[in-house]
């Protein structure tokens, strides 16, 4: 990484000199690339073998320990007497009292009581997940309409717009100025290259429904990007609709792209127990908010176990869910009723991690920073099954260092990455490096509908590759790309969000009627990259590069946001005028701030000081190749590209360099990290992404 921040400037250098220079320069690029590569696999190699032998003094050490001390369960959930690995015990018995502690007073044997068969007893408790919300529908290519509009089957509407349920529905975009000018960037025609068909060969799905289609729209990539229409969508309001009642059409108008969910109904409980073995049905228990207890009706429910994947591990398991350090404080369960009108989970969420209650409190600057860098990650394989909220302050002093600095309507800027899957059936990183995954998002305090208390409403804006799980770019609820028990990453992944709390960037600017809203247009800039990266810009093919592309790609979202606030604010004499009327001004300190942030950000995006052409231009991709004749100079080319923003290469080390930046301008951080929560598959463990 060193040589390539020493080399990268000198490419730039020597475009003004001979031909032989530029020959001479690029062949001792070619030598140090080749010098770093085989030094960094031979220390790897020796790296490898002295932890082979450290492992094996440490397993000695570890049967010696047992000997002496038994098998005790205070060993796992004291941090001070943690291993480094987690114990895996070969009876059944052992794994739990391992990880989720001797006992657990919800999962014991439920006591003789109704359980409630009846649907009309508890329909009550089940809530619509979304105001509107429906099934995506892909016209066939003789039903397309202009535009790129397409159908939707409608699940829910407000009360107004009953008679829409059940029926199918037209969405199209909006005539605003604006949305047409998204619709129109991200409209492309379709034709799958060769890297598109090596990959699908590779298993990964791509939209081969859309190949070969002209002026393909967003809302056609979100609804043909699987091989099925089953991508389920909340609308976002405002959504303007029209029953025409003549015709027995219906068309629903939207202004953004529609946020993906799972599941038509949502309840809040806590899984008493299994109710035979080897059954998926668990009888649960329905929070009481009256009570605030766990209290209310009993009911059967189905907790499929999903299928695993390639490799045998399956994406979530029901085993042992009962028992989970979380359960106590319950789980939102997504889903629907089957024939027999018992409700089936498609997806979960633990109400815990949602909470505003933070489970460790780090005040002052220093020891944030400290945190972030040597805890945050700290003895992840030792945290299998557990969740921890943590909040961190530059503030030396609060009132209440308990206190959540949430109120209702905040809002945040979620920065999300997640590690690998370790253990008997765990992945096998090249070289030993845990790559991960990055992703901004939002979130909203919100007041919960179960239990009347203030929770994280979060929602991921995923720049995600073509893949064989068929996660599909976009906007995307925390239930839908976390806690789906078939896609999400909940079960098996170790996972950390970190919510920034900074009112210079999540509040908007009005300079006497000129509005400025650097979160919407964040949002904005990633909406594009998410439609791009559905169509693979045309190619059909959007792939994880070595540039790691996801970060590449969302890092460059941010500094086209950076450079369109600023030079809007440079161009405009009126906004000018204002700031220099109003010194003290609280807005214009919010903005001062908002510079000097971008100004930091910058320097993480790119530092060695020089702009990547594709982001000045905003022209390609890194996770999209185009149809230029692969070469060795062009591989070159990339590589320098990738140099010279190279702090945005690795998802964690992103992660922690702009939750740092935030950080020191001031803004509260609230970390959520989850590490396979759910039921336990004891052949994997948790491994923390790295980090370099």
């Amino acid at each position: 990484m060193a040589a390539f921040s020493l080399i990268g400037p000198t490419i730039f250098l020597v475009s003004g000199q001979s031909f032989n220079q530029l020959v001479l320069t690029l062949g001792l690029i070619i030598i140090a690339v080749i010098s770093g590569l085989t030094a960094f696999i031979f220390i790897r190699v020796f790296l490898n073998w002295l932890q082979a032998k450290l492992e094996g003094k440490r397993h000695l050490f570890r049967r010696a320990f047992k000997k002496n001390t038994g098998n005790s369960h205070a060993n796992i959930l004291e941090p001070d007497k943690v291993f480094l690995e987690p114990q895996f015990v070969e009876s059944e018995g052992n794994l739990t009292t391992a990880l989720f502690g001797s006992k657990n007073n919800i999962s014991e044997t439920l006591e003789s009581e109704i359980i409630c068969e009846n649907l009309a007893a508890v329909a009550y408790l089940y809530k619509p997940i979304a105001l509107w919300h429906g099934r995506l529908i892909l016209p066939s290519i003789e039903e397309r309409q202009p535009y790129g509009t397409v159908f939707i089957e409608v699940i829910n509407a407000p009360k107004k717009y009953k008679n829409f349920i059940g029926k199918i529905a037209f969405v199209k975009w909006s005539t605003n100025r604006e949305v047409q000018f998204f619709t129109h960037a991200v409209t492309q025609d379709i034709n799958f290259t060769k890297q598109a068909q090596n990959s699908k060969k590779s298993g990964n799905i791509h939209p081969d429904r859309l190949n070969g289609w002209r002026n393909v729209g967003p809302l056609e990539t979100l609804a043909g990007t699987r091989l099925e229409d089953s991508v389920t969508v909340m609308l976002r309001r405002p959504v303007i609709a029209i029953n025409y009642s003549s015709s027995d059409r219906q068309e629903l108008t939207i202004d953004r792209e529609p946020v993906q969910i799972i599941g038509r109904l949502c309840a809040l409980v806590s899984i008493l127990q299994r109710k035979e073995a080897d059954s998926d049905k668990f009888i649960v228990r329905h929070f009481n908010k009256r009570s605030q207890q766990f209290d209310g009706a009993a009911e059967i429910i189905r907790i499929p176990q999903v299928q695993p994947d390639k490799n045998g591990v399956a994406r979530s398991t029901n085993h042992l869910i009962e028992q989970s350090p979380l359960n106590p404080d319950g789980w939102y369960i997504y889903g629907e009723r089957d024939a027999d009108n018992m409700f089936v989970v498609q997806a979960i969420e633990p109400r815990k991690i949602a909470q505003l209650i933070p489970d460790e409190t780090h005040l002052g600057l220093k020891k944030s920073l400290a945190y972030l860098s040597n805890k945050n990650w700290e003895n992840t394989p030792a945290q299998k099954g557990q969740a921890k909220r943590v909040l961190l302050t530059p503030n030396d002093a609060t009132a209440n260092a308990s206190i959540s600095p949430w109120q209702e309507g905040d809002i945040g800027i979620v920065i999300h990455s997640f590690g690998g899957i370790g253990g008997k059936k765990g992945e096998r990183p090249p070289l030993g490096i845990v790559t991960g995954h990055f992703a901004f998002g939002v979130a909203k305090v919100v007041r919960d509908r179960f239990t009347s208390e203030l929770r994280f409403d979060i929602e991921y804006k995923q720049v995600y590759a073509h893949n064989p799980d068929g996660i599909v770019a976009g906007s995307s609820k925390w239930q839908s790309y976390m806690g789906d028990l078939q896609r999400g990453w909940l079960g098996d992944r170790p996972v950390c969000d970190i919510i920034c709390k900074l009112d210079c960037v999540c509040c908007d600017y009005d300079f006497d009627g000129i509005t400025l809203s650097p979160l919407t247009e964040l949002n904005q800039q990633l909406d594009i990259m998410m439609a791009r990266y559905r169509s693979g810009d045309g190619t059909g093919a959007s792939l994880v590069t070595p540039a790691t592309s996801c970060v590449q790609d969302s890092s460059q979202a941010i500094y086209a946001t950076i450079k369109k606030i600023t030079s809007e604010v440079e161009s405009n004499p009126q906004i000018q005028d204002w700031l220099k009327t109003h010194p003290t001004d609280e807005q214009t300190q919010r903005f001062h701030q908002l510079v000097a942030l971008g100004e930091s950000l910058e320097k993480v995006l790119m530092p060695l000081g020089i702009v990547r052409p594709d982001w000045r231009k905003n022209s390609r991709l890194a996770g999209i190749d185009s149809e230029l004749k692969k070469t060795f100079f062009v591989g070159i080319v990339n590589l320098i590209k990738a140099a010279i923003s190279y702090r945005t290469m690795l998802p964690r080390r992103t992660q922690d360099e702009i939750a740092k930046i935030f950080l020191k301008q001031g803004a509260f951080l609230w970390i959520i990290r989850t590490n396979q929560v759910g039921g336990c598959d004891p052949d994997i463990e948790p491994i923390a992404p790295t980090g370099l």
